[in-house]
């Protein structure tokens, strides 16, 4: 089609236009809030669906780098854990009395561990 046939077309759409609107402005105003309401679902949609991908890629991101969970309680761990070192027991206050075995006079911390020993070793 020849550029000039296709100017006048468009012009006359645009003519048209202007004048139906004016024509029916009333009908014109009923369609824009009839269309408002599914345009927001739409682009509310579209953009959630978009961001909840762009957090999907961005958390493949992070664990191809090697962050894990492991890693990050290392980084919080002592020192003395990071190299492979079993951390000292600290010091326990004792505050029960220890139960001697009456044939060997070994010390236990419980009445039945006595017992089992005494039942294992002496009889």
């Amino acid at each position: 089609m020849k550029p000039i046939l296709k100017i006048l077309i468009g012009a006359s759409l645009v003519i048209a236009g202007i004048f139906s609107s004016l024509t029916f402005s009333a009908q014109l105003i009923n369609l824009i809030q009839a269309v408002i309401g599914p345009l927001l679902i739409i682009v509310g949609a579209f953009l959630t669906w978009l961001e909840s991908d762009e957090f999907k890629h961005s958390r493949k991101k992070e664990s191809k780098s090697g962050f894990d969970v492991q890693q990050s309680l290392k980084q919080n761990m002592p020192q003395n854990e990071k190299n492979g070192k079993k951390p000292e027991p600290e010091p326990q206050e004792e505050t029960q009395d220890k139960i001697k075995c009456p044939d060997c006079g070994k010390e236990f911390d419980t009445e039945r561990g006595m017992k089992i020993h005494r039942t294992q070793k002496h009889k």
